[in-house]
């Protein structure tokens, strides 16, 4: 094997290395918006918990797409139809995603998305987005075979996950009722 080709195999390594430990910290941040939060998971709205799926499931995906792609170059000899069969995975791991994440946004009364904080029009354009991103992987998967679209797939789903973590953090919180203290109570 040449030293360039060489080269070129341990740059993919590396970028398949760095997405997965960005998954990883971002499926922890899940963890960080639960404790920010001024009330439980359980108490949360329906979207809100909704959010939180789709944050998690942003950051698992990824993560195994590049596990994925680093057991494919660990295999040795690199066929460029290697890209054809990750991007084929890849789509079929993102359709039914995309089927769960349009039946949830179809699945909320109306005004519900507004009532969380948000409007629909973020949650239909990162939906038109991943529709693009499956429809990339299945041009990959037949036609293209190349690296880039898969990667891309990564990063999308990425960044979508960074945009639920920032929803979840920035949305209003709501503010819990205080009881009063018994003994205010008993002096009545």
């Amino acid at each position: 094997m040449s030293s360039a080709k060489r080269s070129i195999t341990m740059e993919l390594d590396r970028y398949f290395i760095a997405t997965a430990q960005i998954s990883l910290a971002i499926a922890g941040f899940a963890g960080i918006v639960a404790a920010y939060r001024n009330e439980s998971v359980h108490e949360w709205l329906e979207v809100e918990r909704f959010w939180l799926r789709l944050l998690l499931l942003n950051s698992i995906l990824p993560f195994t797409f590049s596990l994925a792609g680093i057991f494919f170059l660990a295999t040795g000899p690199h066929p460029i139809a290697g890209w054809r069969f990750l991007s084929g995975f890849a789509a079929i791991c993102l359709v039914p995603y995309a089927v769960m994440i349009i039946r949830g946004l179809r699945g909320f009364a109306p005004g519900a998305l507004r009532a969380a904080g948000s409007g629909s029009f973020a949650s239909f354009a990162l939906f038109s987005i991943l529709v693009g991103v499956c429809l990339l992987q299945v041009w990959n998967a037949t036609v293209g075979s190349a690296f880039w679209p898969y990667f891309g797939a990564i990063l999308a789903l990425i960044i979508g996950a960074i945009f639920q973590f920032v929803r979840l953090v920035l949305k209003p919180q709501r503010l819990k009722a205080v009881d009063p203290p018994n003994d205010i109570l008993e002096e009545e």
